[in-house]
């Protein structure tokens, strides 16, 4: 466990410096980059990078990020229950800002969510791994039960996808409306109802089954360097690697074609969407871990220090570099910035993805240069706690 100068785990803030870039990434898809109508040979290709690589998977490492920080927050010295439903209130309160602005907020979600895994981290490990299952069960099972999900319904065609297009931008809000109507309208997503979406990838249930993983590992001493043979750990990467990929290769080759779809309207039979839920949800664990062990052992093994080192500095500013984020893409996008909503297919989707998030990495670096934490997070802690905190170095 390689311990950065204030006592944080290095390999933890890199983690959640890179969940930072995925989270953004796909989040950007938000606003029209999803659509068939962007049909050029880089734009699907982007767009399948994006479905293959990141989306589920970064969202699921940062729900296994919070639930080992969860885990050790309640081992400090500084815990207690009291400072615990500060911590999550002042997150939840957080998250509604938040989705004020974007319904795509997972803040109250977390705080919601948290709560739950409070009243369960007693459980034994072996009565929690079988939870872990039943919940991420909640997803395939749920759909297979209940296939009308409500969900969006495909183009059947390019020139399809082109007028659906306009029509978003001619009916969405966040185009036409000012600051205080787009205000109003988010309002309907608050509170966070965790158990509203069971039928989708990335509920509620699923979510509290990667936070109670996250918990698991961090009970087991996962990051204890040289608690698990670096042998074992290697195959295990790789292995994780190649299964995860050749899983999502299946569900867009064969399943795909077949009508499956993990989020939009399924259109082919029941049998083919249980089939392809579990294949997904199979998938995304696979490859979450994929992600964590690669980031995890390139941290381990002094590889790619100052990559590493980069990421930490952002991973330890994470909650102000998600909030800015929000803020940077939606004066891109909505009507009273520049408007740019519906008219970003993926690779430029993309490019302004890395562009965001190089940004955030420079200002990460000179902003650790004279203060010790984040100021959102600089703000989180001072609740949590209920007293002053300092924030410049010493």
């Amino acid at each position: 466990m390689r311990e950065a100068e204030s006592g944080r785990i290095v390999t933890l803030d890199a983690l959640r410096g890179i969940a930072l870039f995925g989270i953004l990434f796909v989040n950007l898809f938000s606003f029209g980059a999803d659509s068939i109508a962007w049909s050029s040979v880089s734009d699907r290709s982007v767009w399948l990078v994006k479905h293959i690589l990141f989306e589920s998977k970064f969202w699921g490492l940062y729900s296994i990020l919070f639930g080992m920080s969860f885990y050790l927050f309640m081992r400090s010295a500084r815990f207690s229950y009291r400072a615990l439903g500060r911590r999550l209130i002042i997150l939840f309160l957080f998250g509604a800002i938040h989705a004020l602005i974007f319904e795509g907020d997972i803040l109250m979600l977390y705080a919601e969510v948290a709560v739950l895994l409070l009243l369960l981290h007693g459980i034994s490990s072996r009565w929690l791994f079988v939870l872990v299952i039943a919940l991420c069960m909640s997803f395939p099972l749920g759909h297979f039960i209940q296939p009308d999900r409500d969900a969006d319904s495909l183009p059947e065609s390019v020139v399809e996808a082109e007028r659906w297009l306009t029509e978003d931008r001619a009916d969405d809000v966040r185009v036409y409306g000012t600051p205080s109507e787009i205000l109003l309208a988010h309002t309907d997503f608050i509170p966070e109802v965790f158990w509203a979406d069971f039928q989708y990838p990335d509920s509620g249930l699923v979510v509290l089954a990667f936070f109670l993983i996250g918990y698991l590992m961090a009970r087991s001493d996962v990051l204890q360097s040289g608690r698990y043979p670096a042998h074992l750990k290697g195959r295990l990467l790789i292995g994780c690697w190649l299964l995860g990929l050749l899983l999502m290769v299946f569900e867009q080759a064969v399943l795909r074609p077949l009508g499956y779809s993990a989020f939009s309207e399924s259109l082919s039979t029941r049998e083919v969407t249980l089939l392809g839920d579990m294949i997904y949800l199979l998938a995304t664990l696979l490859l979450t871990a994929a992600w964590f062990l690669t980031v995890q052992r390139c941290a381990e093994q002094g590889r790619f220090p100052s990559v590493i080192n980069t990421l930490a500095r952002a991973g330890r500013m994470s909650l102000t570099l998600y909030l800015s984020q929000t803020l940077i893409f939606t004066t891109i996008f909505y009507g009273y910035g520049f408007d740019q909503a519906y008219r970003l297919g993926p690779g430029q989707v993309f490019l302004l993805a890395v562009s965001i998030y190089a940004v955030q990495l420079v200002f990460a670096s000179l902003w650790f240069r004279w203060f010790c934490t984040g100021p959102l997070e600089w703000i989180w802690r001072m609740g949590t706690h209920g007293q002053r905190e300092a924030i410049q170095r010493q």
